[in-house]
């Protein structure tokens, strides 16, 4: 082993207190939504309310949907509605009977679906025949349009990414750089998830190449200086 990896302490591994990109901070619910111009969340769920509680909220993978429920969740149970929710993953092609049972006629329910579009035709119609025969509400997310009223379509672009990054590093700095935004939104465009990860990743580099650098400049400047013969000789 040489003198530099002897006297190098080992790099930490990536730490959710080090890395504002990670998952702890960035998850539905952890990080506001971020609201285009003109927006907000009170205006949605004031349209909601007007479409009789009824609405999709659409947008292509990694937009923001589900972030944007978490916003509008406690609105919208202040305004009084009881709030039954569930997120469908992993192809999941029905809903939980015990869910279906609880949605029952009574006043001021609703029922929120993030994933809709991964329930079968015959189990969406049933849900929705449900949910009008005992006038309960039903907000879902979905990639594309399915029929239920329009409350938000979701396209985040650079202004949208930007906000987010400055959110997330207000707190917990970064070395990530306007250049590797530029990178990322380049391959991942409105997908804000994926690019959250790559931030994530472009990150942790960062701060490995940073260490290396610093250890190497440490090495250097402490680093015995061996004389030769001829030097020492000349040093007498």
């Amino acid at each position: 082993m040489n003198s530099t990896e002897s006297s190098t302490p080992p790099l930490a591994p990536p730490s959710r207190a080090s890395n504002p990109f990670a998952t702890c901070w960035t998850c539905p619910g952890a990080i506001p939504f971020q609201f285009p111009r003109g927006e907000s969340a009170e205006q949605l769920v004031s349209r909601l309310a007007e479409q009789n509680w009824w609405g999709e909220i659409v947008g292509p993978h990694g937009a923001g949907k589900s972030t944007l429920l978490e916003s509008l969740k406690p609105l919208i149970v202040a305004a009084g509605q009881r709030v039954l929710a569930i997120s469908l993953h992993d192809r999941q092609r029905r809903l939980p009977s015990e869910l279906l049972r609880q949605v029952r006629a009574q006043s001021q329910m609703l029922v929120i679906v993030d994933g809709y579009e991964q329930l079968s035709r015959f189990r969406r119609l049933t849900l929705r025949w449900r949910c009008r025969s005992t006038q309960v509400g039903l907000l879902i997310t979905s990639h594309s349009r399915t029929g239920l009223p329009l409350l938000t379509q979701l396209n985040p672009d650079r202004a949208v990414v930007d906000s987010l990054v400055a959110t997330l590093t207000a707190e917990r700095p970064s070395r990530i750089t306007p250049a590797d935004i530029d990178a990322s939104h380049a391959v991942h465009g409105s997908n804000v998830r994926e690019l959250l990860f790559d931030l994530h990743d472009r990150h942790e580099s960062a701060r490995r190449s940073n260490r290396q650098a610093t250890a190497t400049v440490t090495n250097t400047a402490t680093a015995p200086i061996r004389l030769s013969a001829a030097d020492k000789c000349l040093r007498c």
